[in-house]
């Protein structure tokens, strides 16, 4: 809640009220000016003028923003309690024979191929890498496309299957990428978290988890969903074919 270059302009004095601040976050909101003050060991026009560097009009709205700031922390928790919940069900219904059943075609669709290509953005993105490395381990010949914006070779795709990681399913280059693959001849694979979402639609299977959505509490474009059921497709999906493949 601050901003780096405002801190830049404190004062050593200034400094010490805004390291004070940070330090003993959770109670600051009760403090009046002249508490914080004594517990500085400096002026109330130093906390004053502190706070108004630190971009605030005064003491009443930095207590308020505060305020705001644990509110939303707190929510993000009940939001994590939520999540644990779903993943708990998750985790469960994974175990259940009839979805067993619904993920085989995913795991048919691995076999069939010669070669598999994970990809995603950001968080996605490396949960794509962790998915080649396991399947790799596996004896499953599998690679992550760690740009992904590089462009889908329009020759030799006809034995490639591309496992598109996104949890909105909504991103755009991860679109325009499940539409080249087909385009060239691949499969895919969306696993998403939304079996509605544009990506799932394009895939010629989709494996959806469904969790409690969750963006960051400052900048809302990023992405806090749990991606523990992912790593848990990407594990079972690879013993399932690590299984087949040793039986054929």
């Amino acid at each position: 809640m601050f901003d780096a270059e405002k801190i830049k302009t404190l004062n050593e004095l200034e400094m010490s009220v805004y390291n004070y601040i940070v330090q003993y976050f959770d109670e600051i909101d009760q403090l009046t000016i002249r508490g914080l003050s004594q517990r500085c060991h400096v002026s109330t026009s130093t906390i004053l003028r502190s706070i108004n560097k630190l971009g605030y009009d005064g003491y009443a709205e930095l207590k308020y923003a505060i305020r705001q700031k644990k509110a939303q922390e707190t929510n993000a928790f009940e939001l994590f309690y939520d999540a644990t919940i779903q993943v708990d069900m998750f985790l469960k219904k994974v175990n259940n024979v009839n979805y067993r059943e619904f993920v085989e075609p995913a795991v048919a669709m691995i076999v069939a191929a010669r070669h598999v290509a994970f990809s995603g953005i950001g968080t996605s993105g490396i949960l794509g890498t962790y998915g080649s490395r396991y399947f790799a381990n596996l004896g499953i010949n599998a690679y992550s496309i760690v740009d992904p914006f590089i462009p889908v070779p329009p020759r030799g795709m006809e034995n490639t299957l591309a496992i598109i990681l996104s949890v909105s399913g909504e991103t755009t280059q991860m679109i325009k990428q499940a539409e080249d693959f087909k385009r060239y001849g691949a499969k895919v694979l969306s696993i998403t978290n939304d079996e509605k979402s544009t990506i799932a639609q394009i895939a010629d299977y989709n494996l959806s988890y469904y969790m409690p959505v969750v963006n960051g509490a400052e900048e809302e474009y990023l992405n806090l969903t749990t991606q523990v059921p992912v790593i848990t497709l990407i594990e079972l999906l690879a013993h399932q074919v690590h299984r087949l493949l040793q039986n054929q």
